[in-house]
């Protein structure tokens, strides 16, 4: 399980409401993955992280009342006025989740990455932005968009000699982002014999904020590779075996885990929450710690 199929399983379970339509940008410049997951061309659309690169080179416009009924037509209800920018830069998903994705290329997407993040300002024209920036390498764009974030979650892997070294490492860089106001979490995945204080300890500070299960059916179901049996007697054979509505999503562990972590987050700002102070934006940024020794300098 990685960073793009937790972001996507976030964002996908983000508490939702009236206004809050969370939208998964896919900033890795290694290359993106979520295009070639969901069958998505790129070369034939004009939506995508380089098309939302090249408008971000704009100042971005000032936010314009949407309609209720062009709202409702896009499936959200009740809601009077957003801002609409990024979004327009989104490719929707069966199923509802609007994803911007990288190209496969690691120099386009690199090139695009880089461009975003000297302009960073269209990610705050969206409600919630969930940012998937790979591995943010030190001086790198990805490490740069980062620092925009307002909630940083760190996929990382404690129970592996390799992960705890570098966890131990980049932890400093991780504190000064929390020092600044930045929320930032720890996401363990793997199985880790440590408890949460001592990862926590080793991490300076930083607290555990979920465990992800090893769990192939979610991690197939954000890649659109999972598909609930149509037939009856398999239909039958998976309640049996889950004890679970085949057509819910709420038995799966790794999408379970997910909307747990999206509440936490949301719980920060009280975003698509009725209580808790309101913010008109929030950037979340997904990150995973760059196995070279540089990463000391990721932000």
């Amino acid at each position: 399980m990685g960073v793009t199929s937790l972001a996507t399983a976030l964002a996908a379970s983000w508490p939702s409401s009236p206004v809050t339509v969370p939208v998964l940008v896919e900033a890795d410049a290694s290359g993106g993955d979520l295009a070639a997951w969901h069958g998505i061309d790129l070369h034939h659309t004009d939506k995508g992280l380089v098309s939302l690169a090249a408008a971000s080179r704009t100042p971005a416009p000032a936010p314009v009342p949407v309609s209720a009924d062009a709202w409702a037509e896009a499936g959200v209800e009740g809601a009077s006025s957003a801002h609409t920018p990024l979004v327009n830069h989104a490719v929707e998903l069966p199923g509802g989740l609007r994803v911007v994705p990288a190209p496969v290329d690691p120099l386009e997407a690199g090139r695009a990455v880089d461009m975003l993040a000297h302009n960073p300002g269209l990610l705050r024209t969206g409600r919630v932005v969930v940012v998937d920036v790979g591995r943010a390498v030190p001086g790198s764009a990805g490490a740069a968009l980062v620092r925009h974030a307002d909630v940083v979650v760190v996929l990382t892997d404690p129970g592996d000699v390799g992960h705890a070294a570098r966890l131990r490492a980049c932890a400093p860089i991780l504190a000064s982002l929390k020092e600044g106001g930045t929320r930032v979490g720890l996401a363990i995945i793997g199985s880790c014999i440590h408890s949460d204080g001592e990862v926590s300890k080793v991490a300076s500070g930083l607290p555990v904020w979920a465990r992800l299960p090893h769990d192939p059916t979610g991690a197939g179901l954000v890649r659109g590779e999972h598909r609930p049996p149509t037939r009856m007697r398999d239909r039958l054979a998976a309640w049996w075996s889950e004890r679970r509505d085949p057509d819910s999503l709420e038995w799966v562990p790794l999408i379970r885990a997910a909307k747990s972590l999206a509440e936490l987050c949301d719980d920060f700002s009280g975003l698509g929450s009725p209580h808790g102070k309101q913010r008109e934006e929030e950037d979340l940024g997904v990150s995973e710690e760059q196995p070279d020794s540089r990463v000391v300098n990721i932000a």
